[in-house]
């Protein structure tokens, strides 16, 4: 796998919240020049399968990956299992608690929503009857058909975010434990979006050594949608922390321009591709 083939290790289907049936989402992937894939849907590898079959007719790599909600220091952060052995004992039990954790934090949202006097009940109807693993964009998603908010980011605003009446904070597994996860399962941790989450530069040096010493592999250096701000930061933490670099849209619906897959930036020489020992394409 070259360094200079369009790589993207971070994408969602219906599995978790992405708008694409997985092999659709390969599809579409292919179309927009990416050789190298993978599915990381949030705490499912449910389409995994699905995916990979169609990767395999489209002439493209393919990793199967998820993204695991993980604890650290009271917060919610995301990170990325990468070439993992998607029935790995260890790892389909974590998988298990996760979808029960979903599970209880969904119907806990829609009561509180019903109590704040939004349809918290007939957003969870709407979930339950698409079928997929339930999450916050899920109802965001259903607070909006309900006429409940203007769109995704206002019914966040008005109802699900940080100290809003929707917001109920879920006991994900601490970091260190669901990075043993990915690597009982034969696969690379990554931590995603690494900017994205409201940690001053300290604690994130600091987030980055602890992963590392978890066994964690990389972090996600290229990011759809992150600017080039964002990127410098997240190269020299990859730098300084020793850890290799991942490149991933988080791309979850057409309709929405700004991550598209097959447009990321490439990483720099100075960074080891998390993806160098992948398959190649």
């Amino acid at each position: 796998m070259n360094h200079h083939s369009i790589v993207d290790l971070h994408l969602h289907s219906t599995a978790s919240d992405g708008m694409l049936e997985p092999a659709a989402l390969v599809a579409h992937v292919a179309a927009c020049g990416v050789r190298l894939m993978a599915l990381t849907d949030h705490d499912t590898v449910a389409g995994v399968g699905a995916a990979a079959a169609a990767a395999r007719d489209h002439g493209i790599g393919f990793v199967p990956g998820v993204e695991l909600s993980v604890t650290w220091r009271g917060r919610e952060l995301h990170v990325l299992g990468l070439a993992i052995d998607p029935a790995a004992p260890v790892l389909m039990r974590g998988l298990a608690s996760q979808q029960e954790l979903r599970e209880t934090r969904a119907l806990r949202i829609a009561e509180r929503l019903q109590k704040a006097g939004a349809p918290g009940n007939e957003a969870m109807a709407a979930i339950r009857a698409a079928g997929s693993l339930p999450t916050r964009t899920h109802f965001a998603r259903a607070l909006v058909a309900l006429g409940a908010a203007t769109d995704i980011q206002g019914a966040f605003d008005r109802w699900l975010g940080r100290g809003r009446p929707g917001h109920v904070a879920s006991a994900w597994p601490e970091l260190a434990e669901a990075t043993g996860w990915i690597a009982a399962a034969g696969g690379k941790a990554v931590i995603a979006h690494p900017m994205r989450y409201p940690l001053s530069g300290g604690a994130r040096r600091e987030l980055c050594a602890e992963f590392k010493g978890a066994g964690g592999a990389g972090i996600e250096v290229i990011t759809g949608g992150g600017s080039v701000r964002d990127r410098e930061q997240a190269i020299s933490l990859a730098v300084r922390s020793g850890l290799e670099g991942s490149a991933g849209s988080d791309f979850h619906d057409p309709a929405i321009p700004w991550n598209p897959p097959g447009r990321l930036a490439k990483l720099p020489e100075s960074i080891r591709p998390v993806w160098a020992g992948f398959p190649p394409a």
